[in-house]
């Protein structure tokens, strides 16, 4: 492996996101940042409760059995978080250069399923946050991630389907038409895990949620 510095891969209004090597390992480094606009004490608690949630949430992913990557260290002085480096192509670049896409995306609703029966939102279900990889596919930045606790009632199939929803969005932003598929596949997993009768009442609450948007047909 060639050394690798740290090299700023990304920023975020959140977080500086670093590519480094560290104890012979490719990690990625995620850094939050200072906010001028908050009470220096203020800022610091939740840096450090946010960086503090979202080892813990990554952690209990992998315990109920969904890829993501290995929390290696975390450093609340820093306000960081380093994570194994999973190499690989995220599932929007994956779905234009091959035809067999949908077994990613049923992959992907079993994945979701299973955080979601776990009371686990991610919060940015984005199609780059998939990754396809030599290992299989994985889940990546669980920044906005929380937990809601009791599943099935009112408050929280309606949190479910927005996590759902930030999907569907990114599936017909970059798709069209053509994302019906992929969110039937996504579905096939999704029910699998849920069941049917949480899943139907998932969709009518995002249904009802793009109903109050305007902004997109029927799911």
């Amino acid at each position: 492996m060639d050394r690798v510095k740290r090299v700023l891969i990304g920023r975020g209004a959140e977080a500086e996101i670093y590519l480094e090597e560290w104890m012979g390992l490719l990690t990625v480094l995620k850094r939050r940042i200072a906010k001028r606009y908050r009470r220096p004490e203020l800022d610091k608690k939740i840096r450090k409760q946010r960086t503090v949630t979202e080892a813990r949430i990554m952690i209990k992913a992998r315990k109920i059995g969904v890829n993501v990557p290995r929390v290696l260290d975390i450093d609340l002085g820093e306000y960081s978080l380093r994570m194994e480096y999973i190499e690989g192509t995220n599932l929007r670049d994956i779905t234009r250069k091959i035809s067999d896409y949908e077994k990613y995306y049923e992959e992907a609703g079993i994945m979701v399923g299973k955080l979601h029966m776990s009371g686990i939102v991610h919060g940015d279900l984005a199609l780059t946050n998939f990754i396809v990889s030599s290992r299989g596919l994985f889940l990546i930045d669980f920044g906005l991630s929380h937990e809601i606790g009791r599943i099935g009632d009112k408050r929280s199939i309606n949190i479910l389907a927005r996590d759902v929803n930030v999907l569907l969005r990114n599936l017909e932003a970059n798709f069209g038409d053509k994302s019906s598929i992929m969110f039937e596949a996504f579905l096939r997993g999704y029910r699998a895990v849920i069941g049917r009768e949480l899943e139907h009442a998932i969709l009518r609450e995002i249904r009802r949620i793009r109903s109050m948007a305007r902004y997109a047909p029927r799911v």
